[in-house]
């Protein structure tokens, strides 16, 4: 049943990023798999770091960067947004030798495109995001029971590296779904109630979830796996 759910999410996962394009009329390109830095090559690859590192200098609507290279995620404070490195990667070297003539202006503008609206491979967490009661800690047990989840909880944001790919999870839409769930099962523990959710948001792949690349049937099935109800130990 897991990898036939699977399956039918992976089609729908993968007609969503390619399917689409960006608001601003930017085309989706989609991520190949051989890693961001190898497809760039060093030059192209140092550049665009520069170019992002650079961004407060640039006087544009894009503020300060964390650049996570193992995850493949770029965090951007304000305006709130977590972008694929691996989009990104991609979009820069389809700029040509504009892009490395002029690293700056090219991370400057890309960046200002895609923190513009949410999208394949960008994810914008909701706006007012508070954790009072340990909700973040309690998706992050869930998804990530190794511990080994990152992103910043005060942006509102959970980055989770699923085999070689990583998910992107938005607390605040996550937490309204929830919300919204538990309402409807009064009587179910709160940790039924979550991993239905998030099981429901990892297949559905759509508001509230991203990737930094497409995934495999593999990774989904991975991830699924994760936040799957435990199986009750035969006595």
């Amino acid at each position: 049943m897991l990898l036939a759910l699977a399956a039918v999410a992976m089609i729908g996962l993968s007609a969503w990023w390619l399917g689409r394009r960006a608001p601003t009329g930017e085309p989706v390109v989609q991520p190949l798999r051989t890693g961001w830095r190898g497809r760039l090559g060093e030059e192209a690859a140092t550049a665009l770091l520069e170019g992002l590192r650079a961004l407060p200098d640039q006087g544009g609507p894009v503020g300060p960067v964390g650049i996570d290279e193992r995850a493949g995620v770029v965090t951007v404070a304000d305006p709130p947004c977590l972008v694929s490195l691996d989009l990104l990667a991609n979009l820069f070297a389809a700029r040509g030798q504009a892009a490395l003539y002029d690293p700056q202006a090219t991370a400057a503008d890309l960046m200002t495109r895609l923190t513009a609206a949410e999208r394949p491979g960008v994810l914008r967490p909701r706006t007012g995001w508070t954790d009072g009661d340990g909700f973040a800690q309690a998706v992050r047990k869930v998804v990530c029971p190794e511990g080994a989840a990152a992103g910043d909880e005060r942006l509102g944001a959970l980055v989770v590296v699923v085999l070689d790919t990583t998910m992107l999870l938005d607390l605040g839409g996550i937490r309204e779904r929830f919300e919204d769930s538990r309402a409807r099962q009064p009587g179910a523990p709160d940790e039924v109630v979550l991993r239905s959710v998030l099981s429901s948001v990892i297949a559905d792949g759509g508001p509230g979830l991203t990737w930094t690349a497409p995934p495999t049937e593999r990774q989904l099935s991975g991830a699924l796996a994760i936040v799957a109800p435990p199986v009750p130990a035969k006595g």
